[in-house]
């Protein structure tokens, strides 16, 4: 008998509400797997890595199968609600497979993959969306189609003009830095998003999980 494949799970948690993207404020709960290719998630290597404001724990996790990562997310869920689910890393489509995405679009009203571009995602059912924050990582380029873009400013915004002319919704959201939503930089980087959502048409992303201060 072949053993079933596992996937390492760094946390499953919720229920909360997308902070972020087209189904911002709505209610889900979350799965991230562990593991990233643009940051290898140690303290001493985040400045020099290709997302040196990652605020993100995506180190270590324990192996679950299919079956026990959807007994774990229905055990979050509330009686006739029904919710989304973000699948979220690191990087998830590192792990991710056909399988696992088949699971979550039947077992939910709703599922975003947040994933940075570079790899290539499975086939998925029509209520799994793609949500891709572009970064800038040597030798692997962006080669993702999603379904809306989320561009952080000002840091990748050099990915701003392709997301654009790819014809989906493009998300601009200011980096934040580890003290949260606050201070004369963050300011500045609101600022620059709104002049991009009003001169480029652009919409903009708060990460209003932040500023409730929820998982």
């Amino acid at each position: 008998m072949t053993a079933a494949r596992t996937y390492q799970v760094k946390s499953i948690f919720g229920p909360t509400v997308q902070g972020e993207g087209m189904h911002v404020g709505q209610p889900c709960v979350f799965l991230r797997l562990a593991g990233c290719n643009a940051w290898d998630g140690r303290v001493e290597t985040r400045a020099a890595s290709a997302c040196p404001y990652c605020d993100t724990d995506f180190r270590g996790g324990e192996a679950l199968d299919l079956d026990a990562i959807l007994a774990r997310l229905h055990a979050l869920i509330p009686p006739r609600v029904d919710l989304g689910c973000v699948l979220s890393g690191g990087e998830p489509l590192l792990q991710a497979d056909a399988a696992l995405l088949a699971a979550l679009g039947a077992a939910f009203a709703w599922v975003d993959i947040e994933t940075n571009g570079t790899r290539l995602c499975p086939s998925r059912p029509a209520n799994v969306f793609l949500s891709c924050s572009p970064k800038r990582i040597p030798h692997q380029p962006v080669v993702c189609e999603p379904d809306w873009w989320k561009v952080l400013i000002p840091d990748q915004e050099h990915f701003l003009d392709g997301a654009l002319a790819s014809g989906q919704p493009v998300f601009v959201q200011p980096t934040c830095s580890d003290s949260g939503p606050e201070g004369a930089i963050y300011r500045a980087n609101v600022a620059r998003c709104l002049e991009l959502c009003f001169t480029r048409g652009c919409r903009l992303s708060l990460q209003i999980h932040k500023y409730l201060d929820i998982p």
